[in-house]
């Protein structure tokens, strides 16, 4: 018998239709692959999509489709991309922006629903946030009510949508009237925006910033208003690059942590505010994709045995802990001596400051001093000046880290771990989640050669490795040169002192 016909989570999909929100993002394209590839009897897959920079629906899932990610399909199935249908609508526009013809196309059809649109940018407007992570969610909401054989409905929520809180379980965890969902989003349709910005730090309260916030009372809403539908809660931590599929250490975009180690890989970001000893809780796409998979089919089968949707938390530090120590060290050794980027701004180093005076006295020294210089020559050698905005751009995104950073959280994952027993054997490797699996110092150097490879899109050749280590080498006897001639020039002006200090 072929695996797949022996899978119970793929015989769930056949022949299931399933509407899908934020279905170009990562998380959401990763999880459309995976589903045409792993449940090939699948029904169509409808992807609410809107045109985007000139192109229309329909040409950005053409130009999904095109990407890497998709190549084993593209190979294997190329006739199963016809089972994902754009759905032209909006989360922000009302009844997600349907037509009349779409609306009724799922209504009748659809049995499963994924929401997994939301705005992930930490630094949003809350009005923003608010009307498109809450008001999606309500519209989803609204929208499933009307789904005639709807059996399984998963909101994507965040590990970190109580992130205030440093033991978090898998449960609900009340917000209060002062957080109402309803009452929140009808002040975004008449309060000056302003007036609403002045309101943030109040609503934040000891929350980082909107996303976080948004994410929890958007869970508000659904144990408020969705209990009797058929509802999962999943909650991912910071999403990497992929374990093992479509190929390790594949990743396609600047988020989370990709864009620290960019930043760190090309001698550019030398100091973050955090702790050594903390925990970086980061968990494969492929392993979260293999989840949420999973939790679609389990909630179809639980939703009628529990008073309350369950929660289920998808996360690597309470099982295998890595510290941002380790990560830091596998990190300089690979972009150092392993595999450094072709083109770098100065040898790569990090580290991290315990306060504010010494983050700020760091940047100063490994930040804005060595962007004078370099933009200085610039101007000189009548070449663009970048690097003081460059080190703008940096400064503001790793303070969006800071919060992350500084702390670890113990995430419970009974949920998680009932769901594995659950599985057959093939369905525990088809979509394995078990994060026991992962073997860190093979996961983290993947990742970063996927950012060189995916991203950055470098050329990989033995040639053009052999130069970027020569290039190291050439930074490293530049390093040690000037840390000569700074103790040098520091002893020249110390030695008066010191001689008048023993002659007396």
């Amino acid at each position: 018998m072929d695996v797949l016909e022996s899978s119970q989570v793929s015989r769930f999909y056949s022949g299931k239709n399933i509407f899908l929100t934020g279905g170009t993002g990562f998380l959401g394209k990763c999880f459309i692959e995976k589903v045409l590839r792993s449940c090939p009897d699948v029904g169509n897959i409808y992807m609410l999509c809107r045109g985007k920079k000139g192109k229309s629906p329909s040409e950005r899932m053409t130009a999904m489709f095109s990407e890497m990610l998709f190549d084993n399909l593209r190979a294997e199935s190329p006739n199963s991309f016809e089972k994902v249908i754009p759905v032209i609508g909006d989360v922000l526009e009302d009844n997600l922006g349907l037509s009349e013809e779409d609306e009724k196309l799922i209504t009748e059809n659809v049995n499963v629903m994924i929401h997994s649109a939301a705005t992930i940018r930490f630094d949003d407007h809350i009005k923003v946030s608010l009307q498109l992570n809450v008001g999606g969610t309500v519209k989803m909401v609204n929208l499933a009510r009307r789904v005639k054989n709807l059996v399984s409905f998963i909101h994507v929520s965040t590990a970190y949508a109580n992130c205030n809180l440093s033991d978090i379980e898998e449960v609900y965890y009340p917000m209060g009237e002062e957080y109402s969902p309803l009452k929140l989003l009808e002040l975004c349709e008449w309060m000056d925006e302003e007036v609403l910005a002045s309101m943030t730090e109040k609503l934040l309260r000891d929350r980082p910033n909107t996303y976080c916030l948004t994410k929890a009372i958007s869970e508000e809403y659904l144990f408020q208003h969705a209990k009797d539908l058929p509802l999962g809660i999943f909650r991912p931590s910071i999403i990497g690059a992929s374990w093992q599929e479509p190929a390790p250490g594949w990743i396609d975009n600047f988020n989370g942590p990709s864009g620290l180690f960019i930043a760190v890989g090309k001698g550019v970001l030398r100091i973050l505010e955090g702790d050594v000893n903390k925990v970086a809780d980061i968990i494969p796409i492929d392993y979260c994709v293999n989840m949420l998979i999973s939790v679609g089919w389990y909630t179809s089968i639980v939703t009628k045995q529990v008073e309350t949707p369950l929660i289920y938390h998808c996360t690597s530090g309470s099982k295998k802990p890595y510290t941002w120590l380790q990560l830091g060290t596998l990190m300089l050794e690979f972009f150092q001596n392993k595999e450094p980027y072709n083109e770098v701004f100065r040898r790569p180093d990090v580290n991290f400051a315990t306060n504010k005076l010494e983050l700020e006295y760091w940047k100063t020294i490994s930040h804005w001093v060595p962007a004078y210089i370099a933009d200085g020559l610039a101007k000189i050698t009548g070449k663009k000046a970048i690097m003081l905005r460059a080190y703008d751009k940096v400064h503001r995104a790793s303070k969006t880290f800071t919060f992350f950073t500084k702390r670890e959280w113990t995430w419970t994952d009974g949920n998680c771990n009932m769901l594995m027993t659950k599985m057959s054997d093939i369905d525990k490797r088809v979509y394995n989640f078990n994060v026991n699996d992962i073997i860190w110092e093979d996961y983290y150097p993947n990742y970063f050669r996927g950012t060189k490879k995916y991203i950055l899109k470098e050329d990989m050749s033995a040639s053009k490795l052999q130069e970027a280590r020569a290039q190291q080498a050439r930074w490293r006897n530049i390093n040690n040169v000037a840390v000569l001639v700074f103790i040098a020039t520091l002893l020249y002006f110390l030695y008066p002192l010191l001689k008048s200090l023993l002659s007396g």
